[in-house]
């Protein structure tokens, strides 16, 4: 593994200087490699205001990378157990739903974002535990946009719900969950939900409601509701770590020669549930397109992206993958687009290999 040295390296150095240089973050965290390892790991700018590191160790709100690496894993785990059928209904697990349009949506369908559920964005700031938010969801008479599977329309709602959907069939807390199936069984020693303790983590800024800094606390409005239990965000992580959850999946499920996920389940979340329809999207993972990740990574690439500046993708086919942490939500006014800087980034990581001395 190398910090620098090797073309890789600089050229991607280079690239995460000039988006700090633009003001597009204050920090970042870098890791690239492949299935057998890291290959490269960077670490630029600063985790706060007050001018402290950004280090390879530094914790991220990675916002709805938490949709990925949290709530699909934990639901595709309890399928493989036994315990979950993707095609048995919410309201067969959410009491309150049953009977209801909301209710009628198969579990599937809000891992494709295709249950006809709308965006949610009209937040009560009343709301100040997870069963309040709960119960006005339940008592919300929210419109369907379309019977399920109709249209792809990306909603938090969809992760919240599911979330519930997998506390109810188990029992458990989603911390809890997230423990078992996930950080556990991976070896994540710095992956847990927020809020969080720990000194070294990067912070965002709250202002579309407070206008504050938050250290530790998710930026997600519903994941800060809900204690971190909200599914569609509130997960806190290393480049480190998620680098394991990546390199698993570059394994088709095999994490330090055990079996994590079958191979078969691994290729379902990364192949397109929902061909019928223009959007392509695999189980929970968005797939690759012309220009996303990056033009130069394959049609077979799957990864997701996070309102805070995260991203994390893997291609298959060139058995690659790239991590990418920052803290893009602190910047009050960014200079140039997040989106366009993490394509040039894919591309980087794409178009250099990592020299001889940095393996």
């Amino acid at each position: 593994m190398t910090e620098v040295g090797s073309s890789q390296a600089t050229a991607l150095r280079t690239r995460l200087e000039t988006g700090l240089d633009r003001g597009l973050f204050d920090g970042a965290v870098l890791l690239a490699g492949s299935s057998d390892g890291v290959e490269t790991q960077l670490a630029v700018g600063n985790r706060n205001r007050a001018g402290d590191p950004v280090t390879p160790g530094t914790s991220f709100d990675v916002a709805s990378l938490t949709k990925v690496v949290a709530t699909t894993t934990i639901a595709l785990r309890l399928v493989e157990a036994g315990t979950l059928a993707l095609s048995s209904t919410l309201g067969s697990h959410v009491d309150e739903l049953e009977g209801t349009p909301r209710g009628a949506i198969p579990l599937r369908s809000l891992l494709t974002h295709t249950s006809g559920l709308p965006p949610y964005k009209a937040f009560p700031f009343g709301w100040e535990s997870k069963s309040a938010v709960l119960e006005s969801l339940f008592d919300s008479p929210l419109s369907m946009l379309a019977d399920p599977d109709e249209w792809f329309v990306y909603s938090d709602l969809n992760f919240v719900f599911l979330a519930e959907a997998l506390r109810r069939v188990t029992g458990e807390r989603l911390e809890t969950l997230l423990e078992s199936h996930v950080t556990e069984p991976l070896g994540l020693e710095d992956t847990a939900l927020g809020p969080i303790s720990t000194e070294n983590v990067a912070a965002t800024r709250d202002r579309r409601w407070e206008e504050r800094v938050l250290t530790g606390e998710p930026h997600d409005y519903l994941a800060r509701a809900m204690d971190g239990e909200s599914g569609n965000a509130g997960v806190f992580s290393t480049g480190r770590d998620l680098a394991t959850v990546a390199r698993m999946l570059l394994n088709r499920g095999v994490h330090e020669g055990d079996r994590y996920l079958s191979a078969g389940m691994v290729d379902r979340l990364r192949t397109d549930a929902i061909d019928a329809i223009e959007t392509r999207r695999g189980l929970g993972w968005k797939l690759g397109t012309a220009d996303v990740p990056g033009t130069a990574w394959s049609s077979e690439a799957f990864g997701h992206t996070g309102f805070t500046g995260t991203s994390m993708w893997m291609d298959p086919r060139a058995d690659r993958f790239l991590v990418l942490l920052t803290n893009h939500v602190l910047t009050m006014d960014p200079d140039g687009s997040l989106t366009q800087f993490r394509e040039r980034i894919h591309d980087v990581a794409a178009a250099t290999e990592p020299s001889a001395d940095g393996q």
